[in-house]
């Protein structure tokens, strides 16, 4: 009895890890493709957020146009996805932000505590 009550707590802890495991391989795997597809003129996005197109492609760097005239020499792993990607990711448009105004206004029964109270 104890032992399949092991073999029920073990498997519930090595196959999520094992899910994890895999889904970040894959994940590793398709980063490593497109390091390693890079071509003059594709639009791609660094791992600190620095948008460029690739201007020249070496085995272990690539040049960015970052602005006209401005190229940069970036390591092929700071690589992480292309523009395309980058756009697709689901972002809220900048209208489309809540507007709480309203909730940061003070209440009236029971207003901001300044160190002070009233008397």
């Amino acid at each position: 009895m104890e032992i399949i009550i092991l073999i029920i707590i073990g498997i519930l802890f090595v196959v999520p890890s094992f899910m994890a495991m895999r889904k970040q391989r894959q994940r590793q795997n398709e980063m490593q493709a497109l390091q390693n597809s890079l071509r003059p003129g594709d639009a791609i996005v660094t791992a600190g957020g620095v948008h460029g197109v690739v201007r020249s492609a070496s085995d272990k760097d690539v040049d960015l146009e970052i602005a006209p005239g401005v190229v940069v020499t970036f390591d092929k792993m700071a690589v992480i996805r292309t523009e395309q990607e980058a756009n697709d990711l689901a972002r809220p448009a900048a209208g489309e932000e809540k507007n709480d105004a309203a909730d940061n206004l003070p209440d009236e029964k029971y207003p901001p505590f300044d160190g002070e109270e009233k008397k």
